[in-house]
């Protein structure tokens, strides 16, 4: 993972550098890439820059936030989703809106339309069981929201408490 998020924070140097943007604060880094919260664009307040290890992982968030966009979908039920502001293809970075819980985010592991894996009955019983777990008594508007952005094509399968905040 170290050779993963040196490549990644490679990345976002130089996507920042061509955007003008500077790191006010690293947010993190996680299985697909790193997080930096920055400032110095035209938008107005910071805004986050996500920089992947992988092309795929980059590009299924790509057109999610795309197809987000063009639909001027920015919130699911009580849920913001950050909005899209660039991205670059060369330096897979891309640059979104910061929200405050609640909030989706994280769709590096989403697919689009009929791309989906298909998973054994086995496999989805597991994964409910763990929405449940995690999510408790919220666990039915969880699965709302999804259903909502299953309708326009998009269907969420990392679904963690870090991903869909309530709180």
């Amino acid at each position: 993972m170290i050779e993963e998020d040196d490549i990644s924070l490679r990345r976002f140097a130089a996507y920042a550098t061509k955007r003008g943007l500077h790191s006010a604060r690293f947010l993190g880094s996680g299985k697909d890439g790193v997080v930096h919260e920055t400032e110095g664009n035209a938008f107005p307040g910071f805004v986050v820059v996500k920089s992947f290890y992988h092309p795929s992982s980059y590009e299924r968030e790509r057109d999610v936030y795309l197809r987000c966009r063009e639909l001027n979908l920015r919130k699911v039920l009580r849920c913001h989703l950050p909005y899209l502001l660039a991205w670059d293809d060369q330096w897979l970075s891309i640059e979104m809106t910061m929200v405050q819980p609640p909030f989706i985010l994280d769709f590096a592991d989403a697919w689009l339309d009929d791309e989906e894996p298909k998973f054994s009955d086995e496999v989805w019983a597991d994964w409910n069981r763990k929405l449940d777990d995690d999510f408790g008594e919220l666990a039915g508007e969880v699965r709302h929201m999804l259903a909502l952005l299953r309708s326009h094509g998009i269907a969420l399968l990392d679904v963690h408490p870090g991903n869909i905040r309530f709180n």
